[in-house]
């Protein structure tokens, strides 16, 4: 989905509070590069516990937006990591829900 209609969405959902909706999405851009530099940090340095708080924040921050997607994306990487995966076997999934979420920035910085 792209950007203007997941923001026409959320105009909807949020019943046409346009400045709820442009808050939300500025929190999002403000935050989520951080979140995702954190994340991304914790699993590369084996510290597990420490990143599944970080992983619920990013997680709800996705469900608010609408991206089922990139949350899903987080979710598996913890499910991998539960399971006893390393940051070495998880390095793909690791670059490619990097990817999804600075496209996701980037759409909505576009549209914002």
């Amino acid at each position: 989905m792209k950007s203007p209609q997941r923001l026409g969405h959320l105009v909807e959902v949020f019943q046409g509070n346009q400045p709820l909706v442009e808050g939300l999405v500025a929190l999002f851009l403000e935050h989520t590069p951080q979140l995702l530099a954190e994340l991304l940090m914790l699993v590369r340095e084996g510290r597990i516990n420490e990143f599944h708080g970080v992983a619920f924040r990013l997680k709800s921050n996705l469900r608010v937006l609408g991206f089922p997607e990139i949350r899903n994306q987080v979710e598996a990487i913890g499910v991998s990591l539960r399971a006893g995966k390393t940051a070495s076997e998880l390095e793909p999934a690791l670059n490619a829900l990097e990817l999804s979420l600075l496209e996701a920035c980037h759409q909505l910085s576009a549209s914002h």
